[in-house]
């Protein structure tokens, strides 16, 4: 069963007239939620970048158990309109006596790139101004963020790379790709190239810029070769190996990983939710003479790839984890609920044998919407809901037969909006998501669905810009389409036939609660022989228990896991980035995985990124804080037992 891609995929699918005939499309991860989307006229109420985490008020209590902050570093503000860094702060990479630390804005990416932070006194880390590594104009840095130590004929000194997506387009800026600096000397760093990645069209040409990479990783390989691999944002073939051998000269050589098809095929045919399956993010890592891709597959789980040689036709599967048929977490409190998937990263043990990985969820509430009438009766859409507006809770749900109101422009079109009561169903085009939401309001609505307009890239989402009183979300064209009960081969050129007031197909949207993100742990096998079969086999599932509770949805900040880091020196200790959730120590092993230590900060903490590294000699723990700039711990330290005298224990 081939799962629906990502949206940005479709689009692509689109663009080069292939027929797309489903009606919904899954996706689970903003920013995968389909190509750039702009304003169809100045002050529409588009949110022009694509949405890299979204936000959520609130924080839990401040703790500090088994775990020693020793210093912390605020970056500055680099905007010119004074915005703030608050939510902006991304991941985190570092050698020697500087971290790194990537950083993006909203609503055009003014004042993005990268960080620099002295950490030569882990007691007080201090932001290095003048190193500031800035992103292109409509760029930013956030995922992906490395340094590598390389030395050949072509370069010899200290790689830093980062991806670069666009939130905004800019005339005669170039854009996606990763960018490659050289910090051998990190107060001064210099660029060795920009945007490199795939730049090819439809036609083989170069199409002027790369297409958006989302994480990047780079290794040492064979024979003295350095490679980069990327995560592009906009193709089935979804994972980009580069040769950085070079690094002021990165060529493309294999463009051609779908991980979906043969021989990979590591999507689900069941349960059915597990319907967005694209690459995500990866390491890279030497094992028994092989050189192991640990690939998380979003939705397709976590893939062991072998890529010692990276070329067409060359890497292999060596194994793969599938979902089971429950949430784990949630069953385990008495809720059946279908596994949301996301596997956004993950990392070997020091030894090899264990496999941590992060399913990334900012979504508890599940939105489970269906057509339940005409011809697309069964057809499951992805709906995106208005920032400003009510959201749906556990249990609550819009059930019913839309009635079509056109584009619901009373002023610009000089026409009344069809009073009603139930779910209005509008089209996008000629007045603001704005008027629209005020218009179907006024008439009696209780809640709105806009679907997308006519244009090349109609199979998109986008997140409208409103404020109203009732719930409003946004669904691509074919969806709309498929609501209306009509026909089309081409929904991109299509028009619409209803007219307003006409009754549409009913259709059923439910909210139910599945819990934040949490970590899986593997036993893994990679054996030496590259015939003989691998394993990726469960052995138990963490979450902290607010994650997984109704009364935590919201209110206390996101409450998912992001990033695993393993100790590097204990072989069964391992750091979560877990965002609102704060830093989390685990210890983990063939009879499961437990908590021994939580930092959150006073006023709260909201940690994206985290890394093992060594100041001086000593280990230490990073972590990036999106709201604040970069935390330094001490590494866990397990409590000595305390054992009375004989015969009291």
């Amino acid at each position: 069963m081939r799962k629906t891609r990502m949206a940005a995929a479709l689009c692509v699918a689109a663009a080069l007239g292939v027929a797309v005939t489903g009606g919904g499309t899954a996706g689970a991860h903003p920013e995968h939620a389909g190509g750039l989307q702009l304003d169809d006229f100045t002050g529409e109420g588009v949110l022009g970048d694509k949405v890299q985490h979204p936000g959520n008020t609130g924080h839990l209590p401040p703790v500090s158990r088994n775990v020693t902050l020793v210093g912390k570093a605020k970056v500055s503000d680099r905007s010119a309109n004074g915005v703030g860094i608050q939510g902006k702060v991304a991941d985190v990479a570092a050698y020697g006596d500087y971290a790194f630390l990537n950083a993006f804005r909203s609503p055009t990416c003014e004042g993005g790139g990268t960080y620099v932070i002295d950490v030569s006194d882990p007691a007080n880390p201090v932001e290095v101004p003048a190193a500031f590594m800035p992103t292109s104009p409509g760029s930013f840095a956030g995922e992906g963020a490395q340094t590598l130590r390389v030395r050949n004929d072509h370069f010899n000194g200290v790689l830093f790379l980062s991806q670069s997506e666009t939130c905004a387009l800019v005339d005669g800026a170039d854009a996606g790709g990763i960018n490659i600096w050289d910090v051998s000397d990190p107060r001064h760093p210099q660029a060795l190239a920009m945007h490199a990645g795939d730049r090819l069209g439809a036609d083989g040409l170069d199409q002027g810029f790369a297409n958006d990479t989302h994480s990047v990783f780079a290794w040492r390989g064979k024979h003295g070769k350095v490679y980069a691999a990327l995560v592009d944002d906009f193709e089935a073939t979804d994972i980009d190996i580069l040769d950085i051998t070079d690094p002021r000269n990165p060529v493309l050589i294999n463009d051609t990983l779908d991980l979906n098809e043969p021989p990979f095929d590591v999507d689900q045919a069941s349960p059915d939710s597990l319907t967005a399956v694209f690459s995500h993010d990866m390491t890279v890592k030497k094992i028994r003479g092989r050189y192991v891709m640990n690939m998380s597959y979003w939705d397709g789980g976590y893939v062991l790839l072998d890529v010692t040689d990276p070329t067409p036709g060359n890497v292999s599967l060596i194994a793969q984890s599938d979902y089971a048929a429950l949430d784990e977490e949630q069953l385990a409190r008495g809720r059946e609920v279908t596994p949301e998937g996301n596997a956004h990263q993950s990392e070997f043990s020091p030894d090899n044998k264990f496999l941590l990985g992060t399913d990334e969820d900012f979504a508890p509430i599940r939105i489970n919407a269906t057509i339940d009438g005409g011809p697309a009766a069964g057809t499951r859409f992805i709906a995106t809901p208005a920032g400003d507006t009510p959201q749906l809770g556990d249990g609550d749900a819009l059930v019913g037969a839309p009635t079509y109101v056109g584009r619901a422009c009373a002023v610009a079109e000089g026409s009344v909006v069809p009073p009603g009561t139930g779910i209005a169903l509008i089209e996008r085009g000629v007045c603001t998501f704005q008027e629209k939401g005020d218009a179907v309001t006024a008439a009696g609505y209780s809640s709105a669905i806009v679907f997308n307009s006519r244009r090349a890239d109609c199979l998109a989402r986008v997140n409208m810009l409103v404020t109203a009183t009732i719930p409003m979300s946004f669904v691509n064209r074919p969806t709309g389409l498929d609501i209306l009960g009509e026909s089309y081969t081409d929904p991109c050129v299509t028009p619409t036939v209803a007219a307003p007031g006409d009754a549409a197909n009913d259709i059923s949207i439910r909210a139910v609660f599945d819990g934040w993100g949490f970590v899986r742990l593997f036993r893994v096998n990679v054996p030496g022989d590259a015939d003989e079969a691998g394993s990726i086999a469960d052995v138990d599932t963490f979450a902290i228990p607010e994650s997984q509770d109704p009364a935590y949805a919201e209110g206390f900040g996101d409450l998912s896991v992001h990033e695993v880091a393993m100790d590097g020196k204990r072989d069964n200790i391992a750091y979560l980035s877990y965002y609102s959730g704060g830093l989390r120590v685990v210890q983990f092993g063939k009879k499961g995985i437990r908590e021994v230590g939580a930092f959150i900060d006073e006023g709260g903490s909201n940690f994206w990124g985290v890394e093992m590294h060594r100041i001086n000699g000593k280990r230490y723990v990073l972590a990036s804080d999106r709201d604040h700039g970069l935390y330094i711990f001490e590494p866990y330290k397990a409590k000595k037992k305390k054992h009375g005298r004989r015969g009291d224990d």
